[in-house]
């Protein structure tokens, strides 16, 4: 039976990737290895199958199956999930990524400076979309120096292995208010309105809660997600 042009490239994009073990395709590369056997899989080979392969990857990049990186000119398999430590991406690709919900960030052995190097990169990618998509602006007050901006995990780091690169697990606090969020002088409630804690008298942080909290304010695109957001209240729930 014969393939489409469409499904015998995406079984081709896929034999590529898993040979390789990589999300990114060299398009001359690919064409070198998978001419023929799309040429096979269709039945068909026409006076241009080059061109006609060319014409199915703008296709597939234009339904969102492949991602195009402006950094390296090269297309990556879209809507899979990509590990940080498996491979060198470029940035755009990362961010692509969280913005797919797909970013896995794992633990790194301390001795691997790679994969180190890597964590951070995936780790810088996925704060400047969390400060991106608070507007650059702490969520509860007007602090917008990004030198004082922290991207603040609903559910922590190590209880949540696969939120890590979730947008809708990260908020975008000023450091006071990530710290308060942190330990629980505050949490939200289902409505995500906020909701102190009388944990310590503190001069200061009633000055704080007072005078430099305002209303949480609603993100352009990922919200918290309500299921992080009861995570962390009942960990922190009337804790002191």
């Amino acid at each position: 039976m014969s393939l489409s042009w469409q499904a015998a490239v995406k079984l081709a994009l896929n034999r590529y990737s898993a040979r390789h073990k990589t999300i990114q395709i060299q398009r001359l590369k690919f064409l070198e290895e998978e001419l023929e056997p799309i040429i096979n899989d269709t039945h068909k080979s026409g006076q241009t199958p080059k061109q006609t392969i060319s014409r199915i990857l703008q296709e597939l990049r234009d339904e969102g199956f492949l991602f195009f990186s402006n950094n390296n000119g090269e297309y990556t398999l879209n809507h899979v999930p990509v590990n940080v430590l498996t491979e060198d991406l470029p940035d755009d690709v990362l961010e692509n990524a969280i913005d797919n919900g797909n970013l896995i960030l794992d633990e790194v052995a301390t001795s691997n400076t790679i994969q180190t190097v890597r964590v951070r990169q995936g780790m810088g990618a996925l704060r400047r979309l969390t400060l991106k998509n608070y507007r650059n602006q702490c969520a509860l007050c007007d602090i917008n120096d990004g030198r004082l901006l922290v991207t603040s995990h609903i559910a922590r780091w190590a209880d949540k292995p696969m939120a890590r690169g979730l947008l809708s697990n990260t908020i975008c606090f000023c450091s006071m208010h990530d710290k308060l969020f942190e330990y629980g002088y505050f949490y939200f409630d289902e409505h995500i309105d906020l909701i102190w804690q009388n944990l310590h008298f503190v001069n200061a942080i009633e000055n704080w809660k007072k005078y430099c909290t305002e209303k949480f304010k609603l993100p352009l695109h990922h919200s918290p997600s309500p299921i992080f957001l009861a995570e962390h209240r009942n960990r922190v729930y009337l804790k002191s």
